[in-house]
């Protein structure tokens, strides 16, 4: 136990290191790596590893915390927080208890995240402070023994050093001036503000110490997590004719999709398909989650070919719906541009289809833990939803759909200028080297508009980043990048 508090104590001083007043930058990747390892070594001195591969989840863990030294995307450096938690956590459970328990997964995790706050008040009340005093009597008595003697030595040495130092400073004045600095750095030190500062930062410490040691022990118990789930039974007809009506309904949807958006999207005069796409887009999205649930939450039928047949007819008609859905969003889009939310929904709907993949190959008779690959396909998805730079891309597109005629198109200045950062600041400054030949003069005024409200922002990152001096722990490569590109305007 005493290395677990050990271990705690210099996670817990390592991060007031890293974070307490500080930005998150490359500290985020140093923190992890270092928790990480402290997890392992305490597991594996325990014995506690039953399945090694839990610690594979240390990967995504790691990737994420590498985008707040590579990127500086706003949204994410907030999200990402939770997210890197919830897979710490479940990293732990997979490698503790060796499987991941579908039944009340989201509860499972959250409940482990607030046990700290009671297994640590828990080890406490356990903690026998008589038993242990009586042990360490004869060891104590000896340490009393000595720091009396030196008590008595402080009392004659000290009063002796502090007049030799008066009489010694008034005799040379550097040697005076020396003693004089030192007492300023003192009284520095305890002056109101350095005090306050030095107490908020020892209490996070306890803090932070409390949680992680309350997290590791309570991974160290052995608690029984198998719930009995009573599921009620639905009968085997209700099932089939639920299937049987949903399945035709999506088959005259389907018809009614290939004839009117995939093979006459754009080609009939007189309608407007962003407004199509767009009154329809968010109902599809919800049937399709629907769906999803009913495949996932349906009792199999054990040797009921029918069932399984209509399953799978149903998982087809979900990608199809699927699949109508994204093609309406690239219609919207391309009409509105591109935002976090658009973006967001692609993945959303693709990782939707990936995790249908594996329900539809275990319907097929292959053997596949439908559970464990789908948290895996959604930690893959969320992982390369960071690094595809989603700044970047917005600014790049939604830039070069305007640039492309800019007489006509119009551009969401406003929105990349708030919600895109320092990664899409190339981007940006493609739009100042614009000069606006052969343009009516209104559009001129509104380009004009525009690198207005570029330069604007473009002078906000300068000032920020020439007035102040960043902290070996809040390196960031974007804002490096950043820095070193301003310096040209």
């Amino acid at each position: 136990m005493k290395k677990i508090l050990y271990s705690s104590l210099l996670l817990s001083i390592i991060q007031s290191i890293l974070f307490w007043n500080k930005s998150l930058g490359i500290s985020v990747t140093i923190f992890l790596g270092i928790t990480i390892l402290v997890i392992y070594y305490n597991f594996k001195e325990k014995e506690k590893i039953k399945n090694k591969k839990g610690m594979l989840i240390a990967i995504p863990i790691m990737l994420l915390g590498l985008t707040y030294f590579i990127f500086n995307n706003s949204f994410f450096r907030i999200l990402n927080i939770p997210v890197i938690f919830a897979l710490i956590i479940l990293m732990c459970e997979k490698t503790t208890e060796g499987k991941i328990a579908e039944n009340r997964f989201i509860r499972n995790i959250i409940k482990k995240a607030f046990t700290p706050v009671y297994v640590i008040f828990e080890f406490i009340g356990d903690f026998q402070i008589n038993e242990f005093i009586e042990k360490k009597k004869e060891t104590q008595n000896k340490k009393i023994e000595f720091i009396k003697k030196l008590s008595k030595s402080m009392l004659i040495v000290i009063p002796i050093i502090i007049i030799i130092i008066m009489l010694l400073s008034s005799a040379d004045s550097i040697f005076g001036s020396l003693f004089t600095n030192i007492s300023k750095n003192i009284s520095k030190v305890f002056s109101s503000e350095t005090i306050n500062d030095i107490s908020a930062r020892i209490v996070w410490i306890i803090v932070i110490f409390a949680y992680i040691s309350g997290l590791l022990i309570a991974f160290m118990k052995k608690e029984n997590t198998e719930e009995n789930a009573k599921i009620k039974k639905i009968s085997k007809f209700t099932i089939n004719t639920l299937l049987i009506s949903l399945n035709i309904i999506y088959c005259v949807f389907t018809i009614i999709q290939f004839k009117y958006l995939f093979i006459n999207a754009g080609k009939t005069a007189n309608f407007d398909y962003a407004t199509y796409a767009r009154t329809g887009f968010f109902q599809l999205m919800f049937v399709s989650f629907i769906n999803f649930i009913l495949l996932k939450k349906s009792p199999n039928i054990q040797s009921e070919k029918l069932n399984k047949a209509l399953k799978i007819l149903l998982i087809i008609f979900t990608i199809i719906i699927v699949i109508s859905a994204i093609f309406r969003m690239h219609l919207y889009e391309q009409e509105y541009g591109y935002t976090y939310l658009r973006l967001f929904v692609y993945f959303i709907l693709v990782t939707e289809i990936l995790i249908l993949l594996p329900i539809l190959a275990k319907l097929c008779g292959m053997e596949i833990d439908t559970f464990k690959t789908s948290i895996e396909i959604i930690i893959t998805m969320y992982v390369i939803l960071n690094f595809i730079n989603i700044d970047y891309i917005i600014a790049r597109n939604n830039i070069d759909r305007y640039l492309l005629d800019p007489e006509n198109n119009n551009i969401d200045i406003r929105y990349i200028t708030n919600n895109t950062g320092t990664d899409a600041i190339n981007e940006k400054i493609k739009l100042l080297n614009q000069n606006g030949e052969g343009l009516s003069n209104n559009r001129k005024d509104y380009m004009n508009t525009i690198k207005e409200r570029i330069r604007y922002n473009i002078k906000q990152y300068k000032d920020e980043y020439e007035n102040r001096k960043f902290k070996w722990q809040e390196w960031n490569l974007s804002k490096y990048r950043t820095h070193k590109l301003l310096k040209k305007y």
